[in-house]
């Protein structure tokens, strides 16, 4: 009996201690994970807690209080029941702090999910860019705080609705559910510029918007989301930066027509400081102003030497517009002195040099050489004559105005330079000048050249008996004859003193000779007067010279020399042929 009595009160000791350690160890490992149990699961754990530990408190209180006998069943009943109840306990301990220990983990994924959820909702609502998601049919089920004050909505006005029903224009609502239907069409992300007014500003906002599908987890139903990004400043700063970019083009092409310009006009400047004639100004400022104003036409008129009339000397463009001659009254630009302007924008006064009809635009600007006006230079337009072409004309005019009158300048000092000053034949510098160009014609074609030297006979008794100025009458006279008895194309120079050279091209040495001959003549008739008093007549003495190859013009002038000294020698007032007395 003794043993069966401590029997039961091991068994009883052993549940009870299992009883009470089951909810022990389960509050430890609550304890150490740090796990709590959902409220919803309360009342359920602490009936379960104390189930376990009102049946520990029986089983306990049984094994103090054994006072009847027990049977073997209830002996074995009561062991089994100890050996379950420790074997629980034991197994329990890694099963409950695995479960324990999942359900803590559980609970702080679930405090992670939350903080993340709690994050990324605080993120999109503090965001600068507008969040929003859609349903299949265009409908708004989220958008962020940016969207509510963007478009001075609260957080649930908009919900249930498309955006033709809440955009302030219907046609751009159209457009963004258009969008929409592309996306869900497609299945694919789609980027794109949307333009939306907002309430109260009549002004465009511009978004950058990007849309995309997406499956909603707990449904299964296809939504669209979207970030929209205000892009307004962006926009309105690249058509800025594309108007100043017009602007510089505009500017760029405005410098590189100025550039044209300038290197037109130094060309023309250049050509006018190369030109030797009038014609040649008059052709280079013409093809100046065919390029300067490719869609014009126009002409240069000049005064005529007699002040008579005006003729046109030049002409560039498709069209003649004025007549090729008229008078100084005809042009009133030559009768005031000042441009004169006729286009449609200004009535001015209407020319008579102008053929008729008169259309389009007409600009007369008066060329000034040497303190007078000289002639105009004439543009004619189509259409209107900007200001800055109008300037252009007067920069043309009068720089071909300085032309005109430094070209005479340089043409007066060149033939003084050339020109003997008594006799206005060439002088002895430009003799031996020419006479080197043509020696090198003739020996390339083969033609004979021909060299004349003369010397007034006795002039010195001539120049003693009737004075200084006497004597220069003469030889102005004598010039006088030459210019008349030689051919126009003949070079006639005064060598110095009473000494005189003639060059003569292409003439074979038996006309020289008689050419020569009735000049010698002609000098010796040739009629002198001072006044009303006659002169002593004048004879001269004639050498020629014959060039050959390779001969200088120094041994060419003393060929014709020494002619003319044999023919001094040998009696005067004669003609002497140079002969190679080494041949």
């Amino acid at each position: 009996m003794q043993l069966i009595y401590w029997n039961c009160i091991i068994a009883h000791g052993i549940t009870a201690f299992s009883y009470f350690g089951i909810p022990i160890l389960i509050g430890v490992f609550f304890a150490k994970t740090k796990a709590t149990i959902p409220s919803k699961f309360w009342l359920a754990f602490l009936l379960s807690g104390g189930f376990i530990l009102f049946c520990g408190f029986h089983h306990l209180l049984t094994a103090f209080e054994l006072h009847s006998a027990v049977s073997l069943l209830y002996l074995v009943v009561l062991d089994l029941m100890a050996f379950i109840s420790l074997f629980a306990l034991l197994c329990l301990m890694p099963t409950a702090y695995q479960i324990v220990e999942a359900i803590a983990k559980s609970q702080e994924d679930t405090r992670e999910l939350q903080r993340s959820q709690q994050m990324q909702r605080l993120f999109l609502e503090q965001c600068l860019f507008a969040v929003y998601i859609k349903d299949e049919q265009s409908r708004i089920l989220y958008y962020n705080q940016e969207i509510q004050s963007r478009f001075s909505v609260d957080s649930q006005e908009w919900l249930g609705k498309t955006d033709s029903e809440f955009l302030p224009d219907p046609e751009e609502g159209r457009r963004v559910m258009e969008n929409d239907r592309v996306v869900l069409k497609t299945l694919q992300p789609l980027k794109l510029i949307e333009e939306v007014k907002l309430p109260g500003n009549n002004q465009p906002c511009y978004w950058l918007s990007f849309k995309f599908p997406f499956s909603d987890g707990a449904t299964g139903d296809r939504r669209i989301g979207g970030i929209s990004i205000d892009i307004t400043e962006s926009i309105e700063a690249q058509r800025s930066l594309t108007d100043l970019n017009r602007q510089l083009e505009k500017k760029t092409l405005k410098l590189e027509a100025k550039k044209r310009e300038f290197i037109y006009l130094s060309d023309m400047a250049d050509m006018l400081y190369s030109c030797e004639s009038k014609d040649e100004v008059y052709q280079a400022v013409a093809l100046t102003c065919s390029k300067l104003f490719p869609n014009m036409s126009g002409c240069i008129c000049i005064i005529a030497n007699s002040k008579n009339y005006v003729q046109m000397n030049s002409i560039w463009g498709g069209e003649r517009t004025s007549k090729e001659i008229f008078s100084q009254s005809e042009c009133w630009a030559l009768r005031r002195g000042k441009f004169n302007l006729l286009s449609s924008a200004n009535s001015g006064l209407v020319c008579s040099h102008l053929i008729q009809p008169v259309s389009g635009a007409h600009l007369c600007f008066p060329l000034f050489g040497q303190g007078e006006v000289v002639g105009i230079l004439h543009i004619h337009a189509l259409e209107e004559i900007s200001l800055e072409d109008q300037q252009i004309t007067e920069i043309i005019a009068r720089t071909l105005g300085f032309a005109l009158n430094n070209l005479s300048i340089k043409q007066r000092l060149t033939y003084e330079n050339l020109r003997d000053g008594m006799t206005q034949l060439f002088n002895q510098r430009y003799m031996e000048t020419i006479l080197e160009q043509r020696l090198a014609e003739a020996e390339r074609s083969g033609q004979p050249l021909s060299v004349i030297f003369l010397d007034i006979d006795n002039f010195k008794s001539y120049n003693s008996r009737y004075g200084h100025l006497t004597a220069n009458l003469v030889i102005q006279g004598l010039a006088k004859l030459l210019l008349k008895s030689i051919r126009s194309f003949d070079i006639p120079c005064r060598w110095g003193g009473e000494e005189f050279v003639i060059v003569m091209p292409n003439m074979i040495l038996e006309t020289l000779r008689k050419r020569v001959e009735q000049l010698r003549l002609d000098v010796e008739k040739m009629q002198l007067r001072e006044g009303e008093q006659i002169l002593e007549g004048i004879t001269a003495s004639f050498g020629i010279a014959v060039s050959e190859s390779g001969i200088t013009v120094k041994d060419f002038l003393n060929r014709a020399n020494q002619a003319m000294l044999e023919a001094k020698r040998t009696g005067k007032n004669r003609v002497m042929e140079y002969v190679n007395r080494y041949d």
